[in-house]
């Protein structure tokens, strides 16, 4: 069961050597390899292009009259607001003659529900709002979804209402914020009602003590319009009631016997769901952090640059819809910096304390949802998590470069210090040699060994520094054979 956010209810729901390339082939795996990688930064663009075409519910297919019916069961949040809004577009530019929508929702946060409620206020055509099925509740935020329409029914067995504001965690607010919130919800709700000629007083219960109803006290108290036990004896019902759109304007609702067009959610719809949740943007942002950390480590690696920066683009477009404090954001991208940072100068870990510092308290900040009470968040326990997280992380790839930094250099002239060498010319006391493949101008250290006081061809030196273009070497001295022990003769 998830809790239920924003308002009480009854029960709760992360050495080059460059050479260059001379033939064709080359030059085109070249000019590929360097274009994968912006194809790739591209792709998340080109999703969110293709995701703000699709943001609209599809329209209609039925020629002529006909009913548009959406169902929202789910919590009223940044991109079910989105979702609502797009099909109350559709159903008034499509030909519809009403807008019905099945609510079953916990609840949610209070700026989608204004947001909801203010594009059904809006609307230009009858909207229903009907609680179903059986069991389904419009409960806290639900409650201001269901009677900001001009009629209002509900199935058998579905109960409205304990729209108490509550903060994201479930616990009540400070006296002084709890009475301020549910003054101005008190008087929404009072105001929405007066306007469609329903109980006031038994709405403004629902905030001012929670009170929660089922169907028949509603209706009987004209809390709602009416009761039906399906969809079809709804619509059956409401052929030729009249009422009165939220600016005055009169209707007569027209649905028997014409074609009901159910609107989905979009795959943009979809999608928002995900992406707009707190705790998933918070990942993304991990995943973006540490790959663009192991990048910044790692110059050239391209993949998980890539990768990072196709999450911190996810990252940017779903916070958005979240109303984040910035502030905190410039603290998580500056965690991303002191990383790289700690890498490359000796602080001896300093700047990784620092940037996971910076990150668990520019989190806190960025996902604090101050005046929208019961918005969701980030839990705590999962921001201290990911700090841990990345901190080992940090702590591998710092180890890693110590132990480069510390261990034998494999590269360059310095790389051949205490490599065999093998005498091409002789060493007297200068010649060259070759090593590693290579052929190199040496010089002898010292005094030679060796008839004539050079190293001839063929022998082995041991090079034991360089000087500019040449090698100093040394000879590398042969075992003695062992001597055979001479046996005593006897006189």
């Amino acid at each position: 069961m998830r809790p239920i956010r924003g308002f009480q209810h009854a029960s709760v729901r992360h050495p080059v050597r460059f050479i260059r390339l001379t033939s064709a082939p080359l030059q085109l795996a070249r000019r590929a390899t360097t274009l994968i990688p912006a194809l790739l930064l591209l792709l998340p663009l080109a999703l969110v292009a293709l995701a703000a075409q699709t943001l609209t519910a599809p329209s209609a297919h039925a020629d002529g009259a006909h009913v548009d019916a959406v169902t929202f069961d789910r919590d009223v949040d940044p991109a079910s607001a989105r979702f609502l809004g797009d099909a109350i577009d559709t159903a008034q530019h499509d030909g519809a003659t009403l807008l019905l929508i099945s609510i079953d929702t916990p609840g949610g946060d209070l700026d989608s529900m204004k947001a909801i409620v203010q594009k059904e206020l809006a609307s230009a055509i009858p909207i229903v709002t009907y609680v179903a099925p059986q069991g389904g509740r419009a409960g806290s935020a639900g409650t201001f979804v269901a009677l900001a329409a001009p009629i209002v029914a509900m199935a058998p067995n579905t109960r409205i209402g304990a729209a108490s504001p509550i903060d994201s965690s479930g616990q009540d607010l400070e006296t002084t914020l709890d009475r301020k919130i549910k003054n101005d919800l008190e008087a929404q709700i009072r105001g929405i009602q007066k306007t469609f000629h329903r109980n006031e007083d038994l709405a403004v219960q629902t905030v001012e003590n929670a009170s929660s109803y089922d169907d028949q006290d509603a209706i009987a108290q004209h809390l709602v319009n009416l009761g039906a036990a399906t969809q079809s004896d709804l619509l059956a019902t409401l052929d030729g009631t009249t009422g009165t759109l939220a600016n005055g304007n009169a209707f007569t609702i027209h649905s028997a016997g014409l074609p009901v067009q159910t609107i989905a959610p979009t795959l943009a719809n979809q999608l928002e769901t995900v992406f707009l949740d707190p705790t998933v943007l918070f990942i993304l942002f991990i995943v973006a952090a540490v790959c663009i950390y192991l990048e910044l480590s790692h110059p050239g690696a391209i993949v998980p640059g890539t990768v990072g920066a196709i999450a911190l683009v996810i990252f940017l477009f779903g916070s958005g819809s979240l109303n984040p404090n910035y502030t905190g954001l410039v603290l998580m991208l500056l965690a991303i910096v002191l990383l790289a940072v700690d890498v490359r100068v000796p602080t001896h870990g300093v700047l990784t304390l620092g940037a996971l510092i910076s990150l668990v308290v520019g989190s806190l900040i960025f996902f604090d949802s101050g005046a929208n009470r019961g918005a969701p968040t980030v839990s705590p326990l999962v921001i201290g998590a990911a700090a841990l997280a990345l901190g080992l992380c940090s702590l591998i790839v710092i180890s890693y470069a110590i132990r480069v930094q510390r261990g034998r250099i494999g590269t360059g002239g310095e790389g051949l210090l205490g490599e065999t060498a093998i005498v091409l010319s002789p060493l007297a006391p200068a010649g060259r040699v070759r090593v590693l493949g290579e052929d190199w101008a040496a010089r002898l250290k010292g005094t030679p060994a060796g008839p004539g006081g050079e190293v001839p061809a063929d022998q082995q030196v041991r090079v034991i520094a360089r000087d500019g273009l040449t090698l100093i070497v040394e000879p590398v001295q042969p075992q003695s054979p062992a001597q055979p022990k001479s046996k005593a003769k006897s006189k």
